[in-house]
């Protein structure tokens, strides 16, 4: 969706004064996420990388991304502010709401807003997960956005709405400048399509990935799409198919070797994921030398 598209639609806020919680697994949410710490500093993990945050910092979380907070200082917990939302007014009507899970226990066909989930709701431009330190003003509008919330005066989602789509864009990061709080997702991505590279000989899966990576498979798919434009499955095919063509091209294996070396299940999936590729059938591809 084109950013201009974006329409907030608040579906709960939440208040936590002098936040102790530790949990023993990484949350994630069903819902876009934003994250206002006040009055002392947090300790924030995503990617497996921890960051300490500044009082009047905020974090702003797509659905389905792991994370985890704490205080910095046990002695001095800060307080939380929690803003859940969806891009769109479109499930306005609906009564689906689902609390963080744990990562274990995350299913992504609950989240709220399916098309997210198949990768209509394309969230590359407004950079999340995404970190701003020391913005007290951001953080007012999400205080200003709870006040309302609770009190709900007249037209008050309307006015959440239009706070929430200002904060968002107020807190994009300059594209020309390097975003270090993202940097730990474009390794990560990076990292799963290298595992796909070293392993599309063999029968792996984006899930069979995920597992040896340790994460979720719908949250390195996303990660992947975002940085790489492909997801983990994508991106295993083009390596399959760009090796067999090869072979096709510089040797004489027969088409079931070649199918078998590179992955496929079968030597019918084998040849109709080519055809469907490049248009052309394997022995045309093996007669023409090239595609």
């Amino acid at each position: 969706m084109e950013l201009s598209e974006i329409n907030p639609f608040p579906r709960t806020t939440g208040y936590f004064p002098k936040w102790k919680f530790e949990n023993r697994y990484k949350c994630v949410a069903y819902d876009l996420r934003v994250f206002a710490f006040l009055n002392s500093s947090a300790l924030v993990t995503l990617n497996d990388r921890k960051t300490e945050l500044p009082a009047e910092s905020l974090l702003i979380l797509a659905p389905g991304e792991p994370y985890d907070f704490r205080s910095a200082d046990p002695d001095d917990p800060f307080d939380l502010y929690c803003l859940s939302f969806d891009l769109t007014q479109e499930y306005r009507s609906s009564d689906l709401f689902r609390l963080p899970t744990y990562l274990p226990d995350f299913r992504p066909e609950f989240l709220v807003d399916q098309k997210i989930r198949s990768g209509d709701r394309d969230l590359s431009g407004l950079a999340l997960p995404r970190i701003v330190r020391d913005c007290p003003e951001l953080c007012g509008r999400v205080r200003l956005v709870h006040r309302l919330f609770m009190e709900k005066p007249v037209y008050y989602l309307e006015r959440c709405s239009g706070i929430i789509k200002e904060l968002l864009f107020s807190s994009i990061p300059d594209p020309s400048s390097p975003d270090e709080e993202t940097a730990p997702g474009a390794l990560l991505a990076q990292q799963v399509l290298r595992y796909m590279e070293a392993h599309f000989r063999e029968p792996v899966t984006e899930r069979s990935a995920a597992a040896a990576l340790n994460y979720h498979p719908y949250y390195l798919a996303r990660l992947t799409k975002r940085y790489y434009g492909a997801t983990p499955y994508q991106y295993l095919m083009q390596c399959r198919i760009g090796e067999a063509v090869r072979l096709l091209i510089h040797t004489d294996y027969s088409f079931g070797e070649i199918a078998s070396r590179c992955g496929f299940a079968s030597l019918s999936h084998f040849s109709s994921v080519i055809r469907r590729k490049t248009g052309l059938t394997p022995g045309m591809i093996r007669k023409n030398g090239h595609i």
